[in-house]
């Protein structure tokens, strides 16, 4: 898919706002100016950028509990982001969120969770509202490796399917559940779970590649958008 010199130009920039933000996120909880328990998306920048941005202004997302890039992604703003993570009250959920509970609404960001695998419903009702009112727009949901082994991810997938919602489903595989390695409590590859549901399932081989997960996403929106 060609992309126009814009387009990977602002890639570039999302990339580097997420790396920077989470880089002092780390310096800064280790100094104890952030409560609680910060897990950042170093590493993972390209797939978040490549997926978000796969999506139009209109579309809605949901995270997981290592989700500060994903409304960085998608557009929000750096300051009200990091106000939240310090507990200020013009941050983004009025400092009650904190680091793993971010929502933006005014990008779509429809919030996050420590809580493996519960925001997947929520982007899942946010399809449903689509359909219903004929919105035109597309849902995605994030979760991890550990996410995939969560009842109500297939809860979610199996009502996905039957109603035919425009919702993406898209598994961040690092490896880890936190410190679970995943080939020791997950059987076969989550990719091939998605055909039980009568679903298209994508395995894009380099995470590491904002391209290919920015075309493999794009193809995965413009088939749920068209029905």
């Amino acid at each position: 898919m060609t992309i126009a010199n814009d387009m990977l130009l602002e890639m570039q920039r999302r990339m580097l706002r997420i790396r920077l933000f989470d880089e002092r996120a780390s310096k800064m909880v280790k100094r104890g100016e952030i409560p609680g328990t910060v897990h950042t998306s170093i590493g993972q920048e390209a797939q978040v950028v490549g997926a978000t941005m796969a999506l139009t202004e209109g579309d809605t997302m949901t995270g997981n509990h290592r989700s500060h890039g994903h409304p960085i992604g998608k557009g929000a703003k750096l300051g009200p982001l990091m106000a939240e993570l310090v507990g200020k009250a013009w941050g983004v959920c009025e400092g009650k969120g904190g680091s793993m509970h971010l929502a933006d609404f005014k990008v779509g960001s429809l919030g996050e969770s420590g809580i493996i695998g519960s925001s997947i419903p929520i982007a899942t009702g946010a399809a449903l509202s689509s359909k219903v009112l004929n919105k035109g727009t597309v849902s995605l949901a994030f979760f991890g490796d550990g996410g995939a082994n969560q009842g109500c991810l297939y809860e979610a997938m199996n009502l996905s399917s039957v109603w035919g919602l425009p919702i993406v489903f898209l598994c961040e595989n690092n490896h880890y559940a936190l410190s679970t390695p995943a080939h020791t409590v997950t059987a076969g590859r989550v990719v091939d779970r998605a055909s039980g549901f009568n679903m298209p399932g994508v395995r894009v081989e380099d995470g590491q590649s904002v391209l290919k997960v920015y075309d493999a996403v794009k193809a995965a929106v413009d088939r749920a958008r068209a029905g």
